[in-house]
């Protein structure tokens, strides 16, 4: 009976540790990172975050007139998951030289309700009144929400 409880405990362990290899959830660190410091590393040309990679998602945009806007999709995957930990969009206007950049962190849907408020209160701090901006974002999100779905 002993031998068969350790046997129950160790499977328990493996599974666990396989689950939480697989869905990760998004950290204060990984937000930062997404948000601020993957910004800073691209133009310090600075090495990826260690135990960290992107998987890239894809990149939708709009014109509107002569100005063009896009949205590009990573998932930050920790070393040895399989899935992202968070999904970094990066928000473009490619029109004009030194066009706004934006990095907007979505996090795991398990993760804190802190950092959904957060990801909230940047947008709803940057993208008020501006069409274009919030049409490129929705069109964006639709195209790849419905690309991950098809999956």
């Amino acid at each position: 009976m002993k031998h068969f409880t350790i046997i129950k405990l160790l499977a328990l362990t493996v599974f666990l540790t396989i689950c939480s290899k697989s869905f990760s959830q998004t950290t204060q660190e990984e937000y930062n990172y997404v948000t601020k410091g993957y910004k800073v590393q691209i133009e310090s040309g600075l090495d990826m975050k260690k135990g960290y990679s992107f998987v890239d998602y894809g990149n939708w945009g709009l014109e509107f007139g002569i100005q063009n806007r896009q949205c590009e999709f990573k998932g930050l995957v920790k070393a040895g998951a399989t899935k992202p930990c968070a999904i970094m969009m990066v928000y473009k206007r490619t029109d004009i030289k030194d066009g706004a950049t934006w990095y907007i962190c979505i996090p795991s849907s398990d993760a804190p309700a802190e950092l959904w408020q957060q990801t909230l209160d940047f947008i709803n701090g940057n993208f008020k009144d501006n069409t274009a901006l919030t049409s490129t974002i929705i069109w964006a999100l639709m195209k790849f929400s419905s690309q991950e779905v098809g999956k």
